[in-house]
């Protein structure tokens, strides 16, 4: 016990004197009981002050007003008590600051606490060298042999002549490793072989089998039970071509499709895209059988290639032939009709998307005179937001809107084209799908405007887990006359995983109340 009474006494010694206390006296004395306890009774004493400050930079960066403005931050003054680790916190502030930015070699050329403690004050020297900026020399890929050298450059957040950062690497690193391709990643620069201020960098990597098989089971508030089947070949022809075939049965919905895309031009998410698919779903509102054939382009329009910051525009062709059951009305149609859609997504982690903000918006329209059974053009957005206030407040809204044009009455059109509320992503104390403006026999039809929005506020109580209360409030509707508000509010827990947020919610509808009271909402991964 000794021993354990003088290691306490010296790690008390030293927190001591890291916050300037060199003169402190204490007394301690132990008591026995379930445990062992040492109690110790601390005077203080007179402190460390700071007598005097020479604090500099010089060096290719010393004039960034960005590092200035750290200088006017440094927190120590004259006459202040010695904080040695608030000045060891900021020192590395500093270094990651430059590095951050491509001077890889900064350094300080003196740190220098001098210290007289019979007389309590202290002298700091500290000269800082910003070193030279560096920018990123010859880049050299190895190994997947079997994958075009375009296409994996596609995945690099950087290119030789760029200021040196290791962020840009390490966002390289999980492009790499998200694109389900390779099974060993090394993205390295070597600054002692430098020349000419540039740092090469090795992309050294190892390729899975490009023909993957997923089988998986879940549950979703929205369809209930579900198993799902899929097959990806990432690499058809060698050509780095992605083939993916996929099957979905669930209870409210029964869905077959397959997607063929191809890589073009010099950024993640350009490329060209066929895809059709056969769905069926058994909603509260509806029931329905929907085949869908599309192609286009998509184009990136992100200058940095980036998982959690990315905006592209797509542009496809849809044909759908649709029958379908909608408030006791049977009836068949066809249509063809273009597309363009503008997405955009800026999270600083899309795993834990709790800073940032994401928006999807689609313009669609069809005509009579290319063969489809009405003319409309539709318009649909919506939108997130994410704010953190502290470290355990974050606060959150989203929004979706919608309006459409049509020359007839709404059953001309199937149930996907028209406008419904409610679901975990809309108004999670309705049933998916079920909201909307009436039929003559009183049963939901679904809209030609959509106004829906909430906003929520959680509270992390660890570093993945967090307590959310939520509010929501909308509906679809025919005219802003007729707009019939619906609210709902709710409490819910998200545990942020590996895999993306986790949502449990149990939410409660405020207008028109149906059974039951209280609907649960669960979802796996990111979503709006």
């Amino acid at each position: 016990m000794e021993e354990a009474e003088m290691s306490a006494s010296l790690r008390l010694k030293n927190a001591l004197e890291a916050y300037g206390y060199y003169s402190a006296r204490w007394t301690e004395h132990s008591e026995k009981g379930g445990k062992y306890l040492i109690i110790f009774s601390v005077t203080l004493g007179r402190p460390i002050l700071v007598r005097q400050i020479d604090l500099k930079a010089v060096g290719a960066g010393h004039d960034l007003p960005a590092l200035q403005k750290l200088f006017t931050q440094f927190p120590l003054h004259k006459k202040d008590i010695l904080d040695q680790i608030a000045y060891e916190e900021w020192k590395g502030r500093v270094l990651s600051f430059l590095n951050a930015r491509g001077y890889a070699r900064a350094d300080y050329s003196r740190h220098e606490i001098r210290m007289d403690r019979d007389q309590f004050w202290a002298d700091i020297y500290l000269w800082l060298n910003t070193g030279t900026r560096f920018r990123f020399g010859d880049i050299k890929i190895t190994g997947a042999e079997h994958y075009p050298r375009w296409f994996i450059q596609r995945y690099l957040s950087f290119k030789a002549g760029d200021w040196y950062s290791p962020k840009a690497m390490a966002i390289t690193q999980s492009n790499l490793h998200n694109a389900d391709r390779f099974s060993d990643i090394s993205v390295t620069s070597d600054l002692d072989k430098a020349k000419n201020d540039a740092i090469p960098v090795t992309v050294d990597l190892k390729s899975m089998s490009a023909q993957h098989f997923k089988i998986g089971a879940g549950y979703s508030t929205n369809i209930g039970p579900n198993a799902a089947l899929i097959y990806d070949n990432y690499n058809a022809f060698d050509q780095a071509q992605h083939v993916r075939v996929s099957i979905l049965a669930a209870q409210l919905n029964r869905n077959a499709g397959v997607t063929y895309s191809w890589p073009v031009g010099a950024h993640l998410g350009s490329e060209y895209i066929a895809q059709a698919s056969y769905q069926n779903q058994n909603l509260t509102a509806y029931n329905s059988n929907e085949i869908l054939a599309s192609a286009g382009r998509q184009w990136s329009l992100s200058s940095e290639n980036s998982r959690s910051k990315n905006a592209t525009v797509e542009a496809l062709i849809n044909s759908e032939k649709a029958n379908y059951n909608v408030a006791g009305q049977f009836n068949n149609s066809f249509y063809i009709y273009p597309s363009v859609q503008y997405s955009v997504q800026d999270f600083r982690n899309v795993l834990r998307p709790i800073a940032g903000y994401s928006l999807t918006a689609r313009v669609e329209g069809a005509s009579k005179v290319w063969g489809s059974n009405a003319n409309f053009i539709r318009f649909s957005a919506q939108g997130e937001w994410r704010k953190r206030l502290s470290r355990n407040w974050v606060l959150g809204t989203r929004a979706k809107l919608g309006a459409m044009w049509l020359t007839g009455p709404i059953s001309e059109l199937p149930p996907n084209l028209r406008f419904f509320a409610g679901g975990q992503n809309s108004l999670p104390g309705y049933a998916y799908q079920s909201q909307g403006p009436l039929a003559v026999d009183g049963a939901v039809e679904g809209g030609r405007l959509l106004a829906v929005g909430g906003f929520d506020i959680q509270r992390f109580v660890t570093q993945d887990w967090a307590v959310v209360a939520f509010y929501d409030v909308g509906n679809a509707f025919n005219s802003w006359s007729s707009f019939h508000v619906l609210q709902d509010v709710g409490l819910g827990v998200r545990w942020y995983s590996p895999v993306g947020p986790i949502r449990f919610d149990l939410a409660h509808p405020l207008v028109a109340p149906q059974t039951p009271a209280v609907r649960i909402a669960f979802s796996v991964g990111f979503s709006l």
